[in-house]
């Protein structure tokens, strides 16, 4: 009877985009209003019906082929969390002409593209939603005005023809063979391995391209992400990249059940390990401080393409947690960077020097992302990417050694040399910038104002929060992993 329901973390943004668009005639004041509220009462809704299918209150609802499961609308709980922290946060803009409701419309629809994309097993519905949420983060790109977010905004366009023409490769394959575009074991358990293969590398690529999978990530994902505004590329860092992997999980978990499955899971787990140690590798060589922490986005993202491709129960928990983490810390630091963009108008690492004397809190925050990302203990990166090493064992890989408890698979010490580099590469960043010489001329900067400020401290407050007590979120990680992995039983 209320299956219609099943669109609302698609429709309400959209109708949130609508009223903000009818909005523009009524006072500043009533606009940032509605654009805080509408937000967080989408939080709040997608929260609570979480919580119901949790507690097994309702059943998943499904209307054609949007399915609001576990998986979805957990993705749409983050898309809700950071859309409502970037929609406060980016009030500081508004005063900057180009800034007006077109700004808002289009971060409205952006969270309903990317809920959409992640509530769906129907592979062209998930191409449907995945360009539209680029088409849209594309424009958002532009209102950066410069010669490079147009450059950035036509190579992530172009980039998305190659991934729409091998998702829609894939789909003519499984529409001829099983007669539906659902991907699930029921439909495919009749294909020859083979072809479970090559439809399996088709979504993987396809799907992993808008993911930051290498190396097609490495053409768009930098200029796309460090051109586009602070909070714009908050968000497409945070969560448009997860809500792509989440799409391409759901397109080649059914095929684990192939006889081959060995292959396929080094494959994917392979191109983890790759997009780690290249991204942070490219990382250590970048200047400009956005260009810097977009590769670490793709090195970030490996740890969570390794974790799924690894498919054991504790590695797809890992990732899912590492998701989480990455979205609390990489959007804070996103969120820095314009703050610093604000106060002393530059991204290059080296032409700052001795804020941390006069932005003390945006100094702390900074570090305490930092070393969430490098994966330091009481943070929350330590706990994901430790889970993502358990799953390597748990999946059968051998361990080569064992310190203070923890098991070490070759994954695992690759991931620490990742989170190694990281670590150099990042409280090198904080040196130069926080604990250098100070510039004369940014002796009168302050910290940024409250807008600003305060979605940065949620952030980096929930980075300490969670990685000492990680139980607070783990029962609904756990909750959304069972039924991802029960798409490759």
């Amino acid at each position: 009877m209320y299956e219609y329901l099943a669109l609302m973390p698609v429709i309400l943004p959209l109708v949130g985009a609508l009223l903000t668009y009818f909005l523009r005639r009524f006072s500043d004041k009533i606009q940032r209003v509605f654009l805080m509220g509408f937000a967080v009462v989408l939080f709040v809704l997608n929260v609570s019906y979480f919580m119901a299918l949790q507690m097994n209150i309702i059943h998943p609802l499904s209307y054609g082929p949007v399915v609001l499961d576990a998986p979805g609308i957990f993705i749409s709980c983050l898309v809700t969390f950071i859309g409502a922290l970037v929609i406060f946060y980016s009030f500081v803009y508004k005063d900057k002409t180009h800034y007006d409701n077109t700004y808002f419309i289009m971060y409205f629809l952006l969270m309903g593209m990317m809920s959409g994309l992640a509530c769906t097993y129907n592979v062209i519905v998930m191409l449907v939603f995945m360009e539209a949420a680029t088409i849209t983060s594309a424009v958002l790109i532009l209102f950066g005005r410069t010669k490079q977010a147009i450059k950035a905004t036509y190579i992530y366009l172009a980039i998305s023809i190659v991934e729409v023409i091998l998702v829609v490769t894939g789909a003519f394959i499984l529409y001829n063979d099983t007669g539906t575009l659902d991907v699930s074991l029921s439909n495919i358990s009749s294909m020859s391995q083979n072809t479970m293969f090559l439809l399996a590398m088709l979504f993987f690529f396809g799907f992993g391209t808008k993911a930051g999978l290498l190396p097609l990530s490495s053409i768009w994902l930098p200029s796309a992400h460090s051109e586009a505004p602070p909070p714009i590329s908050a968000t497409m860092s945070g969560i448009l990249i997860k809500a792509s992997i989440i799409a391409m999980v759901k397109s080649i978990y059914p095929f684990y059940l192939m006889s081959g499955v060995g292959t396929l899971i080094l494959i994917v787990a392979a191109f983890g390990i790759l997009s780690m140690l290249i991204g942070v590798i490219m990382a250590l060589l970048s200047e400009d401080i956005k260009r810097l922490l977009a590769w670490h986005s793709i090195s970030q993202m490996g740890y969570i393409i390794l974790g799924f491709g690894l498919a054991a129960p504790t590695a797809i928990y890992g990732a899912l947690f590492h998701i989480t983490n990455h979205m609390l810390f990489k959007g804070c630091l996103f969120l820095i960077t314009g703050a610093l963009i604000l106060r002393v108008n530059t991204r290059q690492i080296h032409k700052m020097g001795g804020l941390g004397k006069v932005m003390p809190l945006t100094a702390a925050s900074f570090l305490i992302a930092s070393l969430a990302m490098s994966g330091v203990p009481f943070l929350n990166g330590f706990v994901s990417k430790e889970l993502i090493y358990e799953g390597s064992v748990q999946a059968g890989y051998p361990v080569i050694f064992s310190v203070f408890g923890m098991n070490f698979t070759i994954f695992a010490i690759l991931g620490w040399i990742t989170s190694a580099l990281t670590f150099i590469c990042l409280t090198h960043v904080f040196y130069v910038m926080f604990m250098g010489k100070q510039k004369e001329e940014f002796r009168n900067v302050r910290d940024p104002p409250v807008c600003m400020m305060l979605p940065i401290l949620i952030m980096v407050s929930l980075c300490i929060i969670i990685g000492v007590y990680p139980d607070l979120i783990s029962g609904a990680l756990k909750y959304t992993a069972d039924v991802l992995f029960q798409l490759r039983i």
